[in-house]
């Protein structure tokens, strides 16, 4: 989100928003939000940190069972990456073009 641009209070609402659909908020706050504001050069050392390329979370450290990380084109099953798509409301077309990918 950092690498598109996001601001860092707009990134904390999207991170805030998708984790507490699994946990509550003060848990988000207390585990998560200081990552999420080191990344942005605000805590720890105050650096401020490049992101990930597209090409480096493709190709390194894939992940396991269980694990909430990596390019969802690369790295997801085709149903999973299906279902996530017609979520966003594209053409059965244009899902199966991507999926192809």
């Amino acid at each position: 989100l950092k690498g598109i641009g996001l601001s860092l209070e707009d990134a904390l609402r999207f991170w805030r928003t998708e984790f507490t659909k699994i946990m509550e908020v003060d848990k988000f706050d207390k585990s998560y939000a200081y990552n999420v504001r080191h990344n942005y050069g605000k805590e720890g050392k105050r650096a401020n940190y490049t992101p990930y390329s597209c090409m480096k979370i493709i190709t390194s450290n894939p992940p396991g069972s269980g694990d909430h990380h990596g390019c969802p084109f690369k790295h997801s099953d085709s149903d999973i990456l299906r279902q996530r798509l017609q979520a966003y409301k594209l053409s059965s077309a244009a899902i199966e073009e991507i999926v192809k990918l």
